[in-house]
């Protein structure tokens, strides 16, 4: 048994295939587009309706809390119970020793050794130069 696409075909019979024209395509009449044009229309429009009450809705402040407000809730009520504990006790005498700020060294402050080490250097320089040339010339 042999399918149709296994079987050749003449020169003619592929041309008169070729050659059929497609279907021809339906466009819809002047009501179908009014109709058609119409529901489109109605649909803008609800759309249009719905985002206006979805930024109504956005706009409104939320009733609920969010996780940021509970946590700071919860830290100043923390804190307004300390406060409170704090208030019922006596009064304690605290003494604490002043803090004493040491100076913080930076690049200036090496400035200083390194200048006076150069000057050393040049001194001991100098004096052997001195008794080199005091040998050389008595």
């Amino acid at each position: 048994m042999s399918s149709e696409s296994e079987r050749q075909l003449s020169m003619e019979e592929l041309r008169r295939r070729n050659m059929q024209r497609p279907p021809e395509t339906v466009h819809p009449t002047t009501a179908e587009w009014q109709e058609l044009t119409a529901a489109l229309t109605a649909m803008g429009n609800i759309l249009a309706e719905q985002m206006l009450l979805l930024e109504e809705i956005s706009a409104k402040p939320s009733p609920w809390t969010t996780k940021e407000q509970t946590a700071e809730l919860i830290q100043e009520t923390k804190e307004i119970h300390r406060l409170l504990e704090q208030a019922g006790k006596k009064r304690e005498r605290r003494f604490s020793l002043p803090d004493i700020h040491l100076p913080r060294p930076s690049l200036e402050w090496l400035l200083l050794p390194a200048i006076l080490l150069g000057l050393l250097a040049l001194w001991y320089g100098w004096d052997a130069l001195w008794n080199g040339l005091t040998t050389l010339f008595p």
